[in-house]
């Protein structure tokens, strides 16, 4: 049974986060995700011959979108951001790594520049009153690897600090590693973050899921986050079904390139 009188109590907090976070006047201007990491040269900035061809594009990402079969009868098509994420995801922290890592979970910037095609979907979760975003798309491995160690390095050095929200509330702020299964794709990371906090005067903790995960040239970065916790399967049952749908789609490309290639012709026979 879905806790019906839960999802009235969320919106009422949630308005009242979109009120608060209306008045600011603007965004404090921090960067967003990290833009040291890549080891390897941009793609739009590469020579035309030196630069890789983009396989995939924006409807064959959409192909290897979440669908809401993929996660349950309590999940839907979403009717917008959450609140929260102005609310408690912009903020600063005086340490750097940490600012690093905040910057890039608000923006959802962490495999940094696509070189091919894109495609992004979002759900709620009418049980939890959680939200849940999916984009998937066509990268430079090198980069998304770089980009995930580099992650993983933030995960274990920040542990705890604390947020200066951008009307000068503070909250105390908590990240650990998430793990996923080790088949899953060729590279992976996840992180869980947790914002703890008064809210208009009253106790909230956000809990946020961050899982990324790379499959050839490819891939997916999945963020599942609420005010009043999540359900722990569904971030690794997420990230297992987009991987599933994305491996699909890698498969089905690689057959269609079999199929038009031509047959040699034989030899000339000898006189």
């Amino acid at each position: 049974m879905r806790r019906a009188y839960r999802v009235l109590a969320r919106v009422v907090v949630l308005g009242m986060l979109a009120g608060a976070t209306a008045c600011v006047a603007k965004d404090p201007g921090h960067p967003r995700g990290f833009p040291e990491a890549a080891v390897v040269d941009d793609p739009a900035t590469a020579s035309p011959s030196a630069r890789p061809k983009p396989t995939l594009t924006d409807a064959r990402a959409r192909s290897a979108l979440l669908r809401q079969d993929d996660l349950g009868e309590a999940w839907a098509g979403t009717q917008g951001a959450a609140t929260w994420r102005d609310g408690l995801l912009k903020g600063r922290t005086d340490r750097p790594e940490c600012q690093e890592l905040l910057d890039a979970v608000y923006a959802e910037d962490v495999l940094g520049k696509p070189r091919g095609g894109t495609a992004v979907t979002g759900f709620d979760d009418y049980e939890y009153g959680a939200q849940l975003r999916y984009q998937v798309g066509e990268y430079d491995r090198a980069d998304v690897d770089a980009r995930l160690g580099r992650l993983r390095r933030i995960v274990d050095k920040c542990g705890e600090f604390t947020i200066t929200g951008i009307q000068g509330q503070e909250y105390g702020a908590e990240v650990v590693p998430v793990e996923l299964p080790g088949d899953l794709g060729d590279a992976r990371q996840g992180l869980r973050l947790i914002v703890s906090g008064a809210v208009e005067g009253e106790d909230s903790a956000l809990t946020l899921d961050l899982a990324t995960v790379r499959v050839g040239d490819t891939a997916a970065l999945l963020t599942h986050g609420g005010l009043y916790g999540i359900d722990d399967t569904a971030t690794r049952e997420a990230a297992q079904a987009g991987t599933q749908r994305l491996q699909d789609l890698l498969k089905k490309e690689q057959q269609e390139k079999k199929g038009k290639k031509k047959p040699k012709p034989p030899p000339p026979s000898a006189a």
